[in-house]
């Protein structure tokens, strides 16, 4: 239960990491101060090496040694009043206790002294035992009189306790104030942490394709280091990802051309077959060249999406983009019956790559198109709104399961539902999501009523 919930606290939190390891760094301070005082107890004998208590009590038998009995209530008065200063119960603590004698014999024996107890050499604190515990004496003598005095203190625990309250005032402060360092600690902690959450906001405003290295001057010592490495494994991807981009690029480039002359052959084939079985094969031989050339088209257009430099932006058109594009692609609709319609606003100008942009309405058109039934309708609409164009593409097709809606924009993914009845690459959504986010816009999906799909795209208008 325990190690489940330091876990839970601890293991996943760097703050709360730190602000454990300060408690505990400030509880080891305490623990060290605390070994030190029970140290210094052990040696330092706290009562036996006040010199006034002695004195006091010399003074009070010297004065008094005509009348004993008041003599002997006058240094008794002077044990309770000792033994309440150091907030012990008088009559269970048995010290400090006293035996006051001079040569006569002795004047005072407190009731506590233990069994075998007697003067010591002058100056010396020795050590004895008496019923099981140890005891530790130290004995002065009046510079005016024979009187001498024998102080009487346990030699164990109960000595370590006296100095504790002795000096409380090194030791309370800190136990009564530690639950209060918790906030500070955790604001220092926090502040520390603020060059670490601004790197982190920096990350998080990037775009995929963004391998730019992370700034590293005026970041603090410990984060250059890191943020070092970082940069270096940027660039190691952004390194293999031009290479695999040029790659792609050449591969599909140097494909257009042996794919070309197969159709142009096979056409040529067709026209002289006379066979009904040779011709169904021509025709598929022709249906799996569109179908490649289809798919190396898409691999060249996603390659310059990705491209993040390279051709420069121009002032277009949108609005006149996408009815441009519904005209090139109406031959497509009319054979199979599908009625493309437009609407909305005139004069919305973008800041962009016109085929990048050209790629991005294509690809959403001819979706639209190819998942439409016959006589279907394909509406599209572009609008101005809170400083975007809006471009909406719906259809009357099956649509896409709310779950799937996000997995589509990933390359070469498509919905099992249509994998068979439609042909395709997996690459349309996933080049208009990286056109639209090259020029800072979005693409979400949405069903288009209680059928089809509708897409919508939000591009800025230029400033």
């Amino acid at each position: 239960m325990m190690r489940r919930l330091w876990r839970r606290l601890v293991s996943h939190s760097m703050v709360a990491r730190l602000l454990v390891a300060q408690m505990f760094v400030l509880c080891l301070l305490w623990l060290l101060a605390l070994v030190y005082v029970v140290h210094d107890a052990t040696r330092d004998k706290v009562t036996l090496e006040l010199e006034s208590i002695s004195d006091a009590i010399i003074v009070v038998a010297e004065n008094e040694l005509a009348q004993p009995a008041k003599m002997q209530e006058s240094i008794r008065k002077v044990e309770v009043a000792l033994r309440e200063m150091a907030g012990v119960d008088i009559n269970a603590f048995p010290g400090p206790s006293f035996i006051v004698e001079n040569g006569e014999g002795i004047l005072y024996r407190s009731v506590e002294v233990p069994e075998g107890a007697r003067a010591g050499p002058l100056g010396e604190l020795p050590v004895f035992e008496s019923g099981g515990t140890s005891w530790r004496t130290r004995t002065v003598q009046s510079p005016r009189s024979d009187v001498r005095v024998t102080s009487i203190m346990p030699a164990d625990g109960v000595n370590i306790f006296l100095r504790l309250a002795s000096r409380g005032t090194l030791l309370l402060p800190l136990l009564i104030s530690f639950p209060f360092l918790v906030l500070p600690a955790w604001l220092s902690i926090r502040l520390a942490q603020g060059p670490w959450t601004r790197a982190m906001a920096d990350l998080a405003t990037r775009g995929p394709q963004d391998l730019r290295p992370l700034p590293v001057e005026g970041r603090p010592r410990e984060l250059v280091a890191m943020f070092s490495r970082i940069n270096a494994l940027l660039a190691r991807v952004s390194d293999s990802a031009q290479r695999e981009r040029a790659f792609i690029a050449d591969a599909a480039h140097e494909l257009r051309t042996p794919l070309a002359a197969m159709r142009v052959n096979v056409e040529a084939l067709q026209r002289q077959a006379s066979d009904p079985r040779q011709q169904q094969l021509l025709d598929g031989i022709v249906s799996g060249n569109v179908r490649a050339t289809r798919l190396v088209s898409q691999l060249l257009r996603l390659m310059r999406s990705d491209a993040t430099s390279g051709e420069q932006d121009e002032n277009i058109c949108f609005d006149a983009l996408v009815q441009e594009r519904m005209a090139a692609l109406a031959g497509i609709a009319d054979t199979k019956g599908v009625e493309l319609e437009l609407s909305g606003d005139d004069g919305l100008y973008l800041s962009g790559r016109r085929e990048g942009l050209v790629s991005l309405v294509d690809n959403l058109l001819d979706n639209a198109i190819k998942y439409s039934p016959e006589q279907g309708k394909v509406l599209a609409d572009v609008r101005r709104s809170d400083g975007c164009a809006v471009l909406r593409i719906s259809d009357q097709g099956p649509g896409i399961a709310p779950e799937l809606r996000e997995r589509v924009f990933d390359r070469f993914f498509r919905d099992p539902r249509q994998a068979q009845s439609h042909s395709g690459s997996g690459l349309g959504l996933a080049i208009a999501l990286a056109v639209a986010r090259q020029h800072g816009g979005s693409i979400a999906l949405d069903a288009a009523g209680s059928m089809g799909l509708c897409v919508t795209v939000r591009l800025p208008l230029k400033a």
